[in-house]
């Protein structure tokens, strides 16, 4: 199998996998990714661009947020497919090493295996986190899980998702791998930081 038609194959079969996430994790949420990733690796030449597209692709396989299954099934599942489309066993471990220890809760696991296949997809992953489609993001996953979005009483705030940035999203810029999303969060930290504070204005009344 080519590797176009291996790229067409793996399209499908994400996009089926992923049909019921909600929206800030959908199928254009790997779009982005992928593009974002792509733009990172032709930029610093870092890796093969065909590896990097399969592992955008395939980045959020077993997000435990919608999964339903354990870890181990998402692999095996996951090995067998990529097995099937000939991929070689090499670039099968290191695309499931990006799987599990991509997301932010993995970044202090013992066991990754450092890879720069692992540091691109990450930095296009968290780029997506923040900025204007970041906050997007949050508020949609929010609504999704019916949490507040913000409490001035903080037992009730603690599940908020004004919470979640301090938790998560301001922390992204700081633990990008590349030089080129390093440069790209500037920005996007930046308009995260004018919205919170535009968000504390109105809230207090101290808007005008």
């Amino acid at each position: 199998m080519n590797k176009e038609d291996i790229l067409l194959k793996t399209e499908a079969f994400i996009k089926n996998k992923m049909k019921d996430y909600d929206s800030g994790h959908d199928w254009w949420h790997i779009v982005r990714v992928r593009n974002l990733a792509r733009m990172i690796n032709s930029r610093e030449n870092l890796e093969d661009p065909f590896l990097v597209e399969m592992a955008a692709l395939l980045h959020d396989y077993s997000d435990s947020k919608f999964a339903g299954t354990t870890a181990a099934d998402e692999t095996e599942t996951l090995r067998v497919f990529l097995m099937e489309c000939t991929v070689n066993e090499n670039s099968i471990n290191r695309i499931l090493n990006v799987m599990h220890y991509i997301s932010f809760s993995s970044r202090n696991k013992s066991g990754k295996k450092e890879d720069v296949l692992l540091d691109i997809i990450q930095d296009a992953d968290r780029l997506d986190a923040i900025g204007a489609i970041g906050i997007a993001r949050a508020f949609n996953y929010g609504g999704f899980r019916n949490n507040r979005i913000y409490s001035p009483d903080e037992n009730e705030n603690k599940r908020s998702t004004i919470r979640h940035f301090d938790d998560k999203l301001l922390l992204l810029k700081s633990l990008m791998n590349t030089v080129t999303a390093r440069q790209l969060a500037k920005t996007r930290h930046k308009y995260m930081e004018d919205f919170l504070s535009q968000f504390h204005k109105e809230w207090n009344l101290s808007d005008f």
